[in-house]
């Protein structure tokens, strides 16, 4: 699916404008890369509310509106009480998610304009638990941007991404980082991009996990 960036700031401008808005803001692939550091593509539009007591059904009822307005029609939709999601595949693709997610959320949003868009630390915890749970190389090469270009901290992201999923541990993690190195497939990148510093970083991340839970005897 092309990227039709217009499209996605029409319909963000329209998504904050909503009553329900304050409640929700950008994340994922698309805040760090249109927001953060301009590294690669995103298409989806992530949009997740920690509000437990939102009514999904309501949200729902106003995306319709949003996309009436817009003239938009989508091609697939899949609504749930804690998920909605959206896609539209031509002539214009846009694909949003908007996600009820676990009451746990780490440092402050980022606000440009009306959109509020997800902290650092927030994407970088969740960077992880994508890891955790799935190898989808887009995850790796966006955790590895947010160590690189600021000064957080793998372990300290680690023990906090911990408190979102009790399930993470070294070595499941360890796991999914072993996965992907044999992969060696990386999406796009649009800036400079140092691939051999890359691939050592999670080599050396797994070694280093490997003796936390294995340690020389």
């Amino acid at each position: 699916m092309k990227v039709n960036y217009q499209l996605q700031d029409k319909f963000l401008h329209e998504f904050f404008t909503t009553a329900f808005a304050r409640d929700f803001y950008l994340t994922g692939g698309t805040a760090l890369a249109r927001f953060y550091f301009h590294h690669r593509v995103s298409v989806d539009l992530d949009l997740f509310t920690n509000n437990q007591k939102i009514d999904f059904d309501a949200v729902n009822a106003a995306i319709r509106r949003i996309m009436a307005k817009l003239k938009l029609k989508p091609d697939k939709a899949v609504m749930t009480d804690t998920f909605l999601q959206y896609i539209i595949d031509s002539p214009r693709p846009l694909k949003v998610d908007l996600v009820k997610d676990i009451p746990v959320h780490f440092g402050k949003n980022l606000i440009k304009g009306r959109i509020a868009v997800d902290s650092l630390i927030n994407l970088a915890t969740n960077k992880i638990l994508a890891i955790f749970g799935r190898i989808d190389p887009k995850d790796f090469i966006d955790l590895f941007f947010i160590l690189e270009k600021t000064k957080l901290e793998f372990d300290e992201l680690f023990t906090l991404a911990k408190q979102k999923d009790l399930g993470l541990t070294e070595l499941y993690f360890s796991f999914s980082i072993d996965k992907f190195l044999q992969t060696k497939i990386l999406p796009p990148i649009l800036v400079s991009f140092n691939k051999r510093r890359f691939y050592k970083f999670y080599q050396d991340l797994l070694r280093t996990l490997l003796k936390r839970i294995k340690p020389a005897e």
